[in-house]
């Protein structure tokens, strides 16, 4: 594409890059990023304030690459898996392609670590928010492969990715700044060592846990927490018990995925490879009322979010173009700065509102104990297993599970009116 064709903020970006990569962020100036990309040097400055500006838009530019590949590595990947041995693949895939792309650019990488000192607040900020995506990117595909593998791990699919990110930028930093073989053979080594870390921790569902639904008072409780810490904590936690959806599911809604047909609400969710399901949004949970189709805590959090909505664009006119194109506005649930709520934040809020319960053994309700909760109420209500198969997203084979569990509590409840 001609130079004359390519915007002139874009075409700063990458003439930026470009340089960073090839000479450090300290050799190169702005002069020569200017005179490179064709433009007068007041013109970088009013799109970008200063070298920082320009340095923060060229981070995020990088990002957002690395997330698109990210997500389309994963999306390849995911649906062939389905084993401990596939899981192994994927990772090793997915680790080589992050040193590849972090190694690429040797002298950015290096001038980001010996100037990070440097940088102003907003650009750490702005930058951490970045990682942040790229952790929530690869959480998502780590929780669809121990899904589709039928695995289970002792940590959130968000903090692996967290740690997994981190092993991989702090080997990355160490490969380009000092001698790496002094602590690893080669790549091959540190690679393998990392995928099997996290592999041997994994195990079969079959050998999980067996399936804890939480009693009707301590659901009561926990959805009255929720409601002391706000619209959208309860709006939340209503979705979590009245419908049944994971919690990967509720960072993923949108606006619209939320509407009311006759007198009950319906939701509707899409898994990776697309595929819709329309789930009820029950308004009885647990022998409780919370309200009606249009008018229940879902309703009421909606309310706050078209006025937070109408806020932003009167105070953001001038950039309403941009925030009216904006993915983040078209996301049911954004987290307090108005970034799209990541899982990391919404185990955080479970664990305030459930943090007085603990399971029979001792052990802290988990934010999954909600939708085991929701699925067995559903089945004694008497749904059939087809039906529920199709609103829950659930196999029929794997929804034997949850009636051993109903079939355990019912045996309990007859027992105990034997004794009346």
């Amino acid at each position: 594409m001609s130079v004359s064709r390519i915007p002139t903020r874009q075409r700063i970006v990458n003439t930026a890059l470009e340089l960073f990569a090839s000479k450090g962020i300290t050799e190169t100036t702005t002069r020569q990023i200017a005179d490179f990309a064709q433009v007068n040097e007041v013109t970088l400055f009013r799109h970008f304030g200063n070298k920082h500006g320009l340095l923060l838009a060229v981070l995020q530019e990088c990002l957002q690459k690395y997330l698109v590949l990210a997500q389309v590595g994963e999306s390849l990947m995911v649906s062939d898996i389905s084993s401990q041995s596939d899981l192994r693949r994927f990772l090793k895939y997915y680790i080589q392609s992050s040193l590849r792309a972090l190694e690429s650019v040797p002298e950015l990488v290096r001038s980001l670590v010996g100037e990070a000192g440097q940088y102003p607040l907003e650009s750490r900020q702005a930058l951490a928010q970045g990682i942040n995506q790229v952790n929530q990117t690869i959480a998502t595909a780590i929780h669809d492969v121990l899904i589709n593998s039928r695995l289970q791990y002792s940590l959130p699919p968000i903090k692996l990715a967290n740690l997994l990110n981190t092993c991989i930028l702090g080997y990355a930093v160490i490969t380009l700044t000092s001698d790496v073989q002094a602590i690893w053979n080669d790549r091959d080594e540190f690679v393998s060592t990392l995928v099997d870390m996290f592999v041997q921790e994994v195990i079969p569902i079959s050998q999980a846990n067996p399936i804890i639904d939480i009693p009707a008072e301590i659901v009561r409780e926990i959805l009255l927490q929720a409601k002391k810490c706000g619209v959208k904590d309860y709006a939340i936690a209503y979705l979590l018990f009245g419908s049944g959806i994971t919690a990967l599911d509720i960072t993923r809604l949108g606006l619209t995925d939320y509407q009311h047909h006759a007198n009950h609400g319906i939701l509707r969710t899409k898994d990776n490879s697309g595929n819709e399901r329309s789930v009820p949004l029950n308004q009885k949970i647990l022998g409780h009322r919370y309200g009606s189709a249009t008018n229940n805590p879902l309703s009421a959090y909606l309310k706050t979010r078209k006025n937070d909505l109408n806020h932003d664009l009167k105070d953001r006119s001038n950039d309403l173009k941009e925030l009216q194109n904006s993915d983040k506005i078209e996301l049911l649930f954004l987290s307090s700065d108005r970034q799209p709520l990541s899982l990391e934040e919404l185990e955080q809020m479970w664990e305030r509102w459930t943090q007085p319960y603990q399971n029979l053994d001792g052990s802290n309700l988990t934010i999954d104990q909600a939708r085991h909760t929701w699925c067995i109420e559903m089945l004694s209500r008497g749904i059939d297993v087809d039906s529920f198969s199709i609103i829950s997203g659930i196999k029929p084979k794997e929804l034997q599970a949850y009636q051993i569990r109903l079939n355990q509590k019912l045996a309990i409840d007859k027992a105990i009116a034997l004794d009346s």
